[in-house]
C-alpha cells in the first residue's frame, strides 16, 4: 500500500484539546504564598509567646526544668495534704471493710 501524501494539519489549540490559559500556575503560585504566611504565622506566634527561659533551653535543660517543676507540684500539693508526705500517691484513708461473699448456692447430688 502506498503512503498517502496527505498529512492532517491540527493547530497547536485543537491538537491540546483545551486552551493555554495558565490557570494551573496561578493556583499553584497562590497556594504555595498562602502556605508560606500560614506557617509563618505559626511560627511567628510561637516565638511571640515563649518566656525568656523557653527560649534559650536545649532539650536536657528543659527536661530539667520539667522535672523541677513537677517536684515544686508534688511539694505544694504535699503542703496541702492532697498527698501522703514523701509519695506521690493520695493520703489512705481506712478502707471499708469487704462486704461479706455471698453463700454458695448447693446444687442437688447427681446420685439423688
Amino acid at each position: 500500500m502506498p503512503d498517502s501524501p496527505r498529512r492532517t494539519r491540527i493547530d497547536e489549540t485543537d491538537a491540546k484539546a483545551g486552551s493555554t490559559e495558565g490557570v494551573v500556575r496561578w493556583v499553584l503560585l497562590i497556594s504555595l504564598a498562602l502556605a508560606i504566611i500560614a506557617l509563618t504565622v505559626i511560627w511567628v506566634t510561637g516565638a511571640l509567646t515563649q518566656n525568656a527561659d523557653e527560649s534559650q533551653m536545649n532539650v536536657a535543660r528543659k527536661q530539667q526544668a520539667e522535672a523541677a517543676r513537677a517536684d515544686d507540684n508534688a511539694d505544694l500539693a504535699e503542703e496541702a495534704g492532697l498527698v501522703a508526705p514523701g509519695t506521690s500517691e493520695q493520703p489512705q484513708s481506712p478502707a471499708p471493710a469487704p462486704a461479706p461473699a455471698p453463700a454458695p448456692a448447693s446444687a442437688p447430688s447427681p446420685g439423688n
